[in-house]
């Protein structure tokens, strides 16, 4: 079986339950069993697989077939340009979740000049760590990174043990404090300026959608009420972003 039968295989596999995205599956798992990226498919389409190959190609289709995302298959995930490891225990980066990113970059440059103490940044319910990565990750460039205090916040000890290992891939892992929190529990008495929070949003019902059976239930389904009751709680109240079923959202408090 040569590259380009293997990709003609694997789409026609895949097409018939991901019509939309099969050709860039099969691309994109084929690449990963090379450990070649896609260029390589195309400039020796007639290279072949060995056995060890052919059967790693068919396991993962069958995975994806089975609903695993194609980032939980190669775990790999690129957000806001940056790379991420992803597994079952978290959920995967989405491309809306990079505005979260934007809004707050846009919030910080408004009040940088004006702070007379450390930006303190509360990123609850972090995941795999993208969204306060890829901040720090952006702020080392335009800032000094000494002038914030950075926390990503998960209840989840395994989704904790994902975003500790990107922020030392990003190499950011001395610039964020990781907390186990059931949402701000372990930062109350700490004045915060910004809280991201991408928390669950869906409904029970929603998770009958085949594209997310495989990612984690805790990381689903949930609301906000309690994160706002804790914010009100608060001695000074923060510039909120976050993410729910009507999009990207910024909330002042003060």
């Amino acid at each position: 079986m040569t590259i380009n039968t293997a990709l003609n295989w694997a789409l026609k596999k895949i097409e018939k339950k991901y019509p939309n995205s099969a050709s860039l599956d099969a691309e994109i798992l084929l690449s990963f069993v090379f450990k070649r990226p896609k260029e390589f498919l195309y400039t020796y389409p007639e290279k072949k697989l060995n056995f060890l190959q052919k059967l790693k190609l068919a396991k993962l289709i069958k995975k994806r077939l089975d609903n695993f995302p194609i980032a939980y298959l190669t775990h790999q995930k690129e957000f806001y340009d940056y790379n991420f490891f992803v597994n079952k225990h978290v959920l995967v980066p989405r491309p809306l979740t990079e505005q979260m990113v934007d809004l707050a970059l846009r919030e910080i440059k408004k009040r940088h000049s004006s702070l007379v103490t450390r930006h303190t940044i509360c990123d609850v319910g972090t995941g795999s760590g993208n969204i306060i990565i890829s901040l720090a990750k952006e702020l080392q460039k335009k800032y000094s990174i000494d002038d914030f205090k950075l926390y990503g916040l998960d209840i989840s000890g395994k989704a904790l043990k994902v975003a500790k290992k990107n922020a030392k891939l990003n190499k950011v892992d001395k610039h964020i404090t990781f907390l186990k929190s059931d949402l701000l529990n372990t930062v109350v008495d700490k004045q915060i300026d910004l809280i991201l929070a991408n928390l669950p949003y869906l409904e029970a019902d929603d998770l009958k959608e085949q594209s997310i059976t495989k990612e984690p239930k805790l990381a689903l389904v949930g609301d906000y009420q309690k994160l706002f009751k804790q914010i009100d709680s608060l001695k000074n109240k923060p510039i909120v972003i976050y993410e729910d079923k009507n999009g990207i959202n910024l909330k002042s408090l003060k």
